[in-house]
């Protein structure tokens, strides 16, 4: 009796499912019925056996998609496309390379928008030392990891509608307490005290954006930052650090010895590429680099690592950097060999972007060819910057560069 009503679900109307179900029905009688008279010696029963037959056929194939159309548009309810279209992305998105892209802020997530259109197979790893803004002030209320680039990164590997990616990255303007707080935040903050666990947050806010990929911090300790100057003086707190107008001589951890996230290292274990930055170097990308066991991990890993240098240089932070510089710092922090390759943009810089972000003190990033080299890696150069806006990244340019030094590594090496 059980089973019968489970049945009788089913039939209830509006499901788009019954009518389907009819032709399929239909079609079969059809097709069971013409097929035996196909080969009948009378000409006229033969044709009409073989038009009944190719009619039911066209029927059930219609009838069989149809319905599972209908499935379709229930299990994902977030898509615009074809069904054909979806399914043969997602077939081929499932074999593509697995990633593990590493750093934090803006960079990171501008990276992750244009490598989620080449695979499904997305780790990022995300430093969570931030203390500024939002996050921080999250953070200190409510004691948790901050949350402002995690949301960024699921934000920019979501499938869902642009309302939805909209929603969680809507800041507030006004009203005692959430006054520039973003949506995505809150909902994180929320969720953490309603799962008990910053990492379940994220799990269940990645079902909620139905991401490409995954989402990792890179540990689940509270972790703060302290930079050492070139003139011996220190400086606690990630928003702090920039202030400064001295040189950076070395970032630190606190607590020095902090545990990476078990994800984290498994993810790198698994992969295929390994992606860091573009991002602040000392406060979105070292960091990561500063949990011993991720550094090891790297280094240990024999496939393509890459670093996507950044084309502006960012005041209180690289002053006057090369790309050279920027790939020396990460060697003389980690200790190890976490790159083998950089990616550098060589696409022109529009002029009145140049003159805007002067007033900021950011300035282009010199590719010094030579002294690259004779670190020892791999140096690509490519447009891969946008013109519109700002001097960031390009999302899809800079996305498929990376895929296509992925697919020639093997060949370089052997160069």
């Amino acid at each position: 009796m059980k089973n019968f009503f489970k049945f009788v679900r089913w039939l209830y109307p509006g499901l788009k499912i019954k009518r389907w179900i009819f032709f399929i029905l239909i079609s079969l009688i059809i097709i069971l019925i013409s097929s035996p008279h196909i080969r009948d010696e009378n000409f006229i029963v033969k044709i009409a056996s073989l038009v009944s037959f190719i009619i039911g056929s066209f029927i059930l194939f219609i009838s069989i998609l149809s319905l599972f159309k209908s499935f379709f548009e229930i299990i994902y309810p977030y898509e615009k496309r074809e069904l054909i279209d979806i399914i043969y992305e997602k077939r081929l998105l499932s074999k593509g390379p697995k990633i593990v892209a590493v750093g934090g802020g803006t960079g990171l997530s501008t990276i992750l928008r244009g490598l989620k259109e080449y695979t499904l197979n997305i780790s990022a790893i995300v430093a969570v030392a931030d203390e500024g803004g939002s996050s921080g002030r999250l953070r200190q209320e409510f004691g948790i990891l901050p949350p402002g680039d995690i949301r960024n990164c699921l934000v920019a590997l979501a499938e869902a509608d642009e309302l939805m990616q909209g929603l969680f990255q809507y800041r507030f303007k006004e009203g005692d307490g959430i006054k520039g707080h973003s949506f995505g935040n809150l909902f994180i903050t929320a969720m953490t005290q309603v799962t008990g666990s910053f990492k379940d947050a994220i799990e269940e806010s990645s079902k909620v954006l139905a991401i490409r990929g995954r989402v990792i911090p890179s540990s689940l300790e509270k972790i703060r930052l302290k930079a050492e100057y070139t003139d011996g003086t220190f400086r606690e707190g990630e928003d702090k650090i920039s202030d400064e107008t001295k040189s950076i001589k070395r970032i630190y951890l606190i607590p020095q010895d902090a545990r990476p996230n078990p994800e984290a290292i498994e993810a790198i274990r698994n992969a295929d590429l390994i992606i860091l930055g573009p991002g602040s170097l000392f406060t979105s990308i070292i960091p990561n680099l500063l949990i011993k066991e991720i550094t090891e991990e790297i280094a240990k890993k024999n496939v393509l690592k890459i670093y996507i240098c950044n084309v502006m240089t960012q005041h209180g932070e690289t002053d006057g950097f090369t790309a050279s510089d920027h790939i020396s710092m990460l060697v003389s922090h980690s200790k190890k060999e976490v790159v083998n390759c950089c990616l550098v943009n060589s696409g022109r810089l529009e002029y009145n972007l140049l003159l805007k972000y002067s007033y900021d003190k950011s300035f282009p990033v010199i590719f010094d060819r030579d002294k690259l080299k004779k670190i020892g890696v791999l140096v690509f150069e490519a447009d891969v910057v946008s013109k519109i806006n700002y001097l960031h990244h390009d999302s899809i340019k800079t996305a498929k560069e990376i895929i296509n030094i992925y697919k020639n590594y093997k060949n370089y090496v052997k160069d």
